[in-house]
């Protein structure tokens, strides 16, 4: 895959907020045997869903890059180890990337939930950067023949009725731009019929803001009830 605006030294492209593909060689082999993070999404029965997989650009030079590779190649097993379920919780990680996984643990879900849980996204390659303030080339990765098989499986995951679904709310916005014939329920949700502050729901698809975003604590607090309840 080409890296956008690349000059041969990839180095410039990745540093500060540039939003690309993640330059990690190992993160993306890693990815390669697993897209997702933690349980396996078509056996899971909760799934949150995301726009990408950001990465610390030089993830591989900090210390918690040991725990990176054991939580990718066992999400399960992570969690019920640690008691947490991500790495970027350790109190030795400091990266930014964190507070998603920093807001969602206020969900103060069990470890014995963790063969139910799953995270996806709509790139199914790791990336680095921010990518709302490079929608270009979001876009361009996104509809990327690459990423082709992995829109294709999301979306059957995203038909499941056998599963509670968690939405992020730009999602809505990036369904929008496959024009493929996938994801047509979703891209046809009109989002001024819906509260952006809280938790909506449709069929068995919660849609809410992003963990990274301005999420409310009254929403984390109805995300977990819907999670616990469902699970019962």
């Amino acid at each position: 895959m080409n890296i956008e605006g690349s000059t041969g030294d990839n180095s410039a492209v990745y540093k500060g907020s540039a939003f690309n593909l993640h330059p990690s060689k190992l993160l993306n082999e890693l990815y390669q045997i697993r897209n997702y993070q933690g349980a396996n999404p078509e056996n899971a029965k909760i799934l949150f869903v995301s726009r990408d997989p950001n990465w610390h650009f030089d993830i591989e030079n900090i210390p918690v890059f040991e725990k990176v590779t054991e939580y990718l190649t066992g999400g399960i097993s992570f969690w019920r180890k640690y008691g947490f379920h991500h790495p970027f919780l350790f109190s030795h990680y400091g990266g930014d990337e964190g507070r998603y996984h920093r807001m969602f643990s206020n969900l103060n879900l069990d470890s014995n939930l963790a063969d139910k849980i799953s995270f996806i996204e709509l790139i199914g390659f790791p990336t680095t950067g921010m990518a709302k303030n490079f929608d270009n080339v979001f876009k361009s990765h996104l509809l990327s023949e690459e990423n082709r098989k992995h829109l294709i499986q999301l979306d059957k995951m995203l038909e499941a009725k056998d599963k509670i679904i968690f939405i992020a709310w730009g999602l809505l916005k990036d369904f929008t731009y496959i024009k493929t014939g996938l994801f047509k329920n979703l891209s046809n949700i009109d989002r001024d019929q819906l509260d952006i502050k809280g938790l909506n729901q449709i069929d068995n698809i919660f849609i809410h803001k992003h963990f990274s975003d301005s999420i409310s604590n009254a929403t984390i607090a109805k995300i977990s009830i819907e999670v616990n309840n469902y699970l019962k």
